[in-house]
């Protein structure tokens, strides 16, 4: 930067939002030191129903078919495919290249994240 007054500027808005985020880990920190065994107890059990609703929602998004490729034939099929799930990953293909391409892509990324 050419402007020193710009740069004296621009200093002192990340020194600003430096010290704010200190400020909150800080914050954080001494929360955490403050804790006795029942609050340790309280976000363990807290962490744990996490854990489970998410090994819920996992078995469900694999009982819609997440994480599988499987061709629609039917108008009527995609939309109830599509309403009973929240996430949808969707490839309306010709027969060419670029989308066999894709497709390889895809196979290999539906594995990887389930969610979709």
């Amino acid at each position: 930067m050419d402007n020193p007054k710009v740069q004296e500027i621009l200093e002192k808005q990340v020194l600003t939002v430096a010290k704010a985020v200190e400020d909150k880990l800080d914050e954080e920190i001494s929360a955490l030191d403050r804790l006795d065994l029942d609050d340790l107890e309280a976000l363990r059990e807290r962490r744990l129903q996490q854990m489970k609703k998410m090994a819920e929602k996992r078995s469900r998004w694999i009982s819609l078919g997440h994480g599988d490729y499987s061709e629609i034939p039917s108008e009527k099929d995609f939309f109830a495919v599509v309403k009973a799930s929240e996430r949808v990953v969707c490839h309306f293909y010709r027969d060419n290249w670029p989308c066999k391409k894709l497709w390889l892509h895809y196979i290999q990324k539906v594995w990887i994240e389930r969610e979709s």
